[in-house]
């Protein structure tokens, strides 16, 4: 059992019992729900409202913050309440939240990371791939002698001077006043970067521009799962399961989001006063 991020979609009317009505949007996914449903569609046993405490909700659009709609984490189960961080919250109405624009920005900033990794690669001599420094594993050499030559194979492919000087660039990274507004995924990403960026060589070099803009987009205060207003659980990337339905294999009902991309776009095409709010589920 793990902890599991959920934005769940309400009417705007719901504002005033909010507990109990993401308690019956989730309601058909419970996991000791009664009745012979799918397994697939068993999912949580627990939840809270939670997610300003930690940076995990929604930001608030700026000169909201004081707003009576904003919805904050729910107490803990020992009754402490913790506050949301400044300019965060567990939810609101979509209009007062910034929904896409954590996307937007990722995305910019990943382009400005692929350019700069295309400038520093046509400086340095090309890399040899990793295929090409990688040992084999033969079956005479002792697996703690291969695991010891597998690893300074590695740092030998991670020494090779493109990626160690992108690595050096993402480190010094400095945005211009044109891309100032970039400012919070960079301090917020950077530690990952670095992580992540470690090699470059195959994390930014197999990828177009714009596909390694979607995999940053996607790391960003990601909204991969909803509940929509309509009762599917959505995960992006993996088939919607409708609460309405015991079983998706006789679903007759229409998906949400048919060719009309993720569920990020989803809420994006939601009415201002839709609540979104962020759970936190136990499954």
């Amino acid at each position: 059992m793990a902890g599991y991020r959920l934005t769940v979609c309400l009417p705007g009317g719901a504002r005033d019992r909010l507990e109990e009505a993401v308690g019956e949007a989730l309601a058909p996914f419970w996991l000791l729900r009664d009745g012979d449903i799918s397994h697939d569609l068993r999912i949580w046993d627990g939840w809270r409202i939670r997610g300003g405490a930690e940076r995990a909700g929604y930001r608030i659009r700026p000169g909201h913050e004081e707003d009576a709609r904003i919805v904050h984490d729910q107490p803990r189960w020992d009754g402490i309440r913790e506050d949301s961080l400044p300019g965060w919250c567990a939810g609101g109405p979509r209009g007062l939240l910034e929904v896409t624009e954590p996307w937007e920005r990722a995305a910019a900033f990943a382009r400005i990371l692929w350019d700069g990794w295309q400038e520093v690669a046509r400086a340095h001599p090309p890399s040899r791939p990793w295929a090409d420094l990688r040992p084999e594993r033969r079956p005479e050499v002792p697996y703690s002698e291969h695991t010891a030559l597998y690893a300074a194979a590695h740092k030998q492919y991670l020494a090779q001077t493109p990626a160690a000087a992108f690595r050096d660039w993402v480190a010094g990274l400095r945005l211009d006043p044109e891309t100032e507004k970039l400012r919070p995924v960079l301090e917020e990403l950077r530690p990952t970067l670095l992580d992540f960026f470690f090699d470059p060589l195959r994390s930014i070099g197999e990828c177009t521009r714009e596909e390694f803009a979607r995999r940053c987009a996607g790391w960003v205060e990601g909204r991969a799962n909803i509940l929509t207003l309509d009762g599917w659980w959505w995960e992006d990337g993996e088939p919607p399961l409708h609460g309405a339905c015991d079983d998706p294999e006789t679903c007759p009902h229409a998906p949400p989001g048919a060719g009309r991309g993720g569920p990020g776009a989803y809420l994006a095409r939601l009415p201002a006063d839709t609540l979104l709010v962020s759970v936190r589920c136990h499954v």
